[in-house]
């Protein structure tokens, strides 16, 4: 049996189809006016450490004698890289260490010999030899100051004895004053004597301080010089570029030997930023950061901050000739999770490409989709 509609529920019909379109349409349009989306602005980019590359130099040159590690090995700050012979540097630095120790010995003993302390010597070779040195100087000096005063007690005597003759006249006041005065210059002469040895311990005292400080700065001097024979890794890295190989090759000062990049630095991505783009873009903006070895879809994006824009546009040339403007954008790596299983075992290594996503704004969908017709207004508007 066939069914008729009347002509009152057909446009019954129709009515509520345009109500439920309108609704529809109200609803997409309050939508529209309410989501937000992100605006962003692109730079590629490649993964660098916060720190540039890391040149290993021969300070002080030399002649090689062993190289550690190759290219692309990982090494820790302080690992050992390149071994030079150091049979020069050991021999100047035992040569100086001898001449501290012998200084040192001598200083021991004028210290004592100028406070007229005891010297208490150590167990050194040096030491034996300054002590022997002290008993000597003390001997000799103990000797001369006996004998004076032997010459001064008998000068003393000689002036007693003489008196009552020159009291009696027997021998005339000038005599006598002779006599006293040979007296008065021998004892004195027992002062001059203990004083010359202290003025004497004195200046040479002065004098090996003078030396001491000028070996101390050598012994600095060679011990660096002997520690410039290990190059070590100043950061953690990995072996980028060995320039030499050649055991037994002879480098010169400053000569270069191989290049560290810099691993356990801070990661920052260093990016082009279009030049068109350079207005919206300013540091501290947030950025997420898509490296081009693993899929976003599957691994997701690191957070990120821009940390630098450059102040003035860089040019590079294209492979068509033409010179193109840039900005150079340095984003920092906030977060180095990504997501999924294997998430733990992935490395961000220098020198991985990446695309970074700075976010410069929000705008409502309804701004997207009425942007185009805008700008076409606006531009039909001011034709003639």
């Amino acid at each position: 049996m066939k069914t008729t509609h009347t002509p009152h529920e057909s446009q019954r019909r129709v009515r509520w189809t345009v109500i439920a379109m309108v609704a529809a349409l109200g609803a997409g349009l309050l939508w529209a006016s309410e989501a937000e989306i992100e605006q962003v602005t692109r730079a590629s980019g490649k993964v660098m450490a916060s720190s540039r590359t890391q040149v290993i130099q021969a300070p002080d040159g030399g002649v090689v004698e062993k190289i550690f590690v190759h290219e692309g090995e990982a090494v820790r700050k302080g690992d050992l890289l390149v071994q030079l012979d150091d049979t020069k540097a050991r021999s100047a630095l035992a040569d100086s260490s001898e001449k501290s120790a012998a200084l040192n010995a001598s200083l021991a003993r004028l210290r004592a010999e100028t406070l007229g302390t005891p010297y208490r010597p150590g167990s050194g070779p040096f030491d034996t030899i300054q002590h022997k040195l002290y008993e000597r100087r003390q001997t000799a000096l103990q000797e001369d100051l006996a004998v004076l005063a032997k010459s001064a007690e008998l000068a003393r005597r000689e002036v007693e004895l003489n008196e009552p003759l020159q009291k009696a006249g027997d021998i005339s006041a000038a005599e006598f004053l002779r006599l006293q005065r040979a007296a008065n210059e021998a004892a004195g002469q027992v002062t001059t004597r203990r004083n010359k040895f202290l003025q004497d311990s004195q200046a040479e005292l002065a004098k090996t301080e003078e030396d001491l400080a000028s070996i101390h700065q050598m012994l600095n001097d060679r011990r660096g010089n002997l520690e410039h024979t290990q190059l070590r890794a100043p950061v953690d890295g990995v072996v980028n570029l060995i320039t030499l190989t050649t055991i037994g090759a002879v480098l010169r000062p400053g000569d270069e030997i191989m290049q560290l990049l810099p691993t356990g630095e801070d990661l920052i991505i260093e990016a082009r930023l279009r030049a068109a783009d350079i207005g919206f873009v300013r540091p501290g903006m947030p950025a997420m950061v898509k490296l081009d070895a693993f899929d976003y879809s599957i691994y997701g994006a690191l957070d990120g901050s821009v940390l630098y824009v450059s102040p003035d546009a860089l040019t590079e040339r294209t492979p068509q000739g033409a010179e193109q403007p840039y900005y150079r954008t340095h984003i920092r790596i906030d977060g180095k999770r990504f997501k999924g299983e294997k998430a733990d075992r992935i490395v961000i290594q220098p020198g991985m490409t990446a695309t970074a996503e700075i976010i410069t704004g929000r705008h409502t969908v309804l701004d997207y989709l009425l942007k185009p017709v805008r700008k076409t207004m606006s531009e039909s508007l001011g034709e003639r």
